[in-house]
């Protein structure tokens, strides 16, 4: 062994940086719940607002789950929408170049 090689970082910041597609699509759906949250929150609308819609947006189809919940709880609406994001999350560091999926 090479006494000039640095030994590869493990953990979660270095599985964060391999994938970096999967990170940035989580980031941006969680910027995008953040954002949605606050308009909720804060903002007055006089009419209906569409912030709710851009979270099931970006994680369809593994969101839109929230169409055969009964009742519309933000408990409901919270975990389909992680649940989409995870799951395309998935199938995004699966189609990276390099990934175990491509490299068959």
């Amino acid at each position: 062994m090479r006494s000039d090689t640095r030994p590869r970082p493990s953990g979660l910041l270095a599985r964060l940086r391999a994938h970096w597609l999967s990170t940035a699509y989580l980031v941006a759906v969680a910027a995008v719940c953040v954002w949605a949250v606050i308009d909720r929150t804060f903002v007055a609308h006089e009419d209906a607002s569409f912030a709710g819609v851009w979270p099931l947006a970006l994680t369809a189809p593994g969101s839109l789950l929230v169409l055969l919940l009964p009742g519309g709880s933000p408990w409901g609406y919270a975990v389909c929408v992680a649940l989409g994001a995870g799951v395309n999350a998935w199938l995004l560091q699966l189609m990276e170049p390099g990934s175990r999926a491509t490299r068959r």
